[in-house]
């Protein structure tokens, strides 16, 4: 490992770079990165969801999805580092935004007298030649991870090699963190596309992770009226909020095309969306937009079962999901499978041109009117 002047000037403007003009920000563009400016070489990132599952990893070679074969399926449930990583990602509530170098050398979590048995060795040792790894941990609930390794006649990694890891995780973490806003800036942008052509008037927009990215005026006094004026420090600030949960909950598994929920709280109806943003290395970024109005407001849909092309079941489907109900619960009310409620919603789809429930909400609205 080199750690000259230079390389770490190049690196920085790179990430910088990298940070505005990447789709994918931890990719094998980002090894080379490193290969480049610092001679590391043996290095991977392992993908995660936010429950600990793995999905995929990448090299220098290119992304290698988690299937039947995968190499990591052998090591992952004996794999000592990974657990560590994620108890203390949920300790510690980690984000995107976490800056703090998190670094966990093997020889820290394995103890020495087991360390040569260990399985993990002997995976990383078949794999990529190395008995020594050093991982840095990013992301929700450390669903990123990027480890590097070392031969065994190298040594283990020293304290100035990892002095260095700590600064290199800094300009890493930091450029991720500025990656991350100008992300989640374009997707608040797209989602406020889909409210304004909707027409409605109060919305929040959320993470699955019970933080408001953005909230209106008219949101505001909604959640006020319900939850009273300290609400708005909780709008304003960057901490999770306690009553998200309650809302965003379902009380039930939530199915495949159930995208859209309605509650009642008090005098107001909330509409519920969700919004996945969808990486290659199967990670899905979950965001919701909600929108609020008074009971009584929202425009009535007098249904005249003249919505052609549709057959006398697909109007009644269709009737249903634009009252908010989920496939599960249509199933349950038409007394037939969910498969079946899930076919019905397809060809609906496809006789109205349509792609979403929304749109159905506004295809039926324009129909009815």
């Amino acid at each position: 490992m080199k750690y000259e002047k230079q390389g770490q000037t190049n690196f920085f403007l790179e990430m910088e770079h990298h940070q505005i003009t990447a789709r994918e920000f931890f990719s094998p563009t980002l090894l080379n990165f490193l290969n480049k400016n610092f001679d590391l070489n043996q290095m991977i990132i392992l993908y995660f969801d936010t429950q600990n599952h793995f999905l995929s990893w990448v090299n220098q070679e290119g992304l290698l999805l988690d299937e039947e074969k995968h190499p990591y399926r052998q090591i992952f449930s004996l794999d000592p580092v990974r657990k560590v990583v994620y108890t203390d990602a949920l300790r510690d509530h980690l984000t995107y935004f976490n800056t703090i170098p998190r670094l966990y050398k093997s020889t820290d979590v394995i103890p020495p007298n087991q360390y040569d048995s260990d399985p993990y060795v002997r995976f990383i040792q078949t794999y990529f030649q190395a008995k020594y790894s050093v991982t840095m941990a990013f992301g929700i609930n450390a669903y990123i991870q990027m480890t590097f390794f070392k031969e065994a006649e190298k040594g283990d990694f020293t304290d100035e090699e990892m002095q260095h890891f700590s600064e290199i995780y800094a300009y890493i973490a930091n450029s991720y963190k500025n990656f991350k806003k100008y992300e989640q800036a374009k997707i608040i942008s797209e989602i406020k596309n889909h409210i304004i052509d909707s027409g409605e008037k109060a919305y929040l927009i959320t993470d699955d992770f019970m933080h408001v990215m953005d909230c209106n005026k008219e949101a505001e006094l909604c959640l006020q009226d319900i939850l009273g004026p300290s609400v708005r420090n909780q709008l304003e600030g960057e901490g999770v909020c306690g009553w998200l949960p309650f809302l965003l909950s379902s009380g039930e598994k939530e199915e495949e095309g159930d995208k859209v929920r309605i509650r009642m709280i008090q005098n107001y109806q909330f509409r519920i969306y969700t919004y996945d943003r969808s990486y290659s290395n199967r990670i899905i970024d979950r965001y919701h937009w909600i929108t609020i109005s008074s009971k009584g407001s929202r425009k009535h849909v007098e249904f005249t079962r003249n919505l052609e092309p549709l057959t006398a079941t697909e109007q009644r489907v269709a009737e249903l999901m634009y009252q908010g109900l989920t496939y599960k619960a249509i199933a349950m009310r038409l007394v037939v499978s969910y498969h079946t409620v899930k076919k019905h919603v397809e060809n609906i789809y496809a006789k109205c041109g349509i792609q979403s429930r929304y749109q159905l909400y506004k295809w039926i609205e324009s129909r009815e009117n």
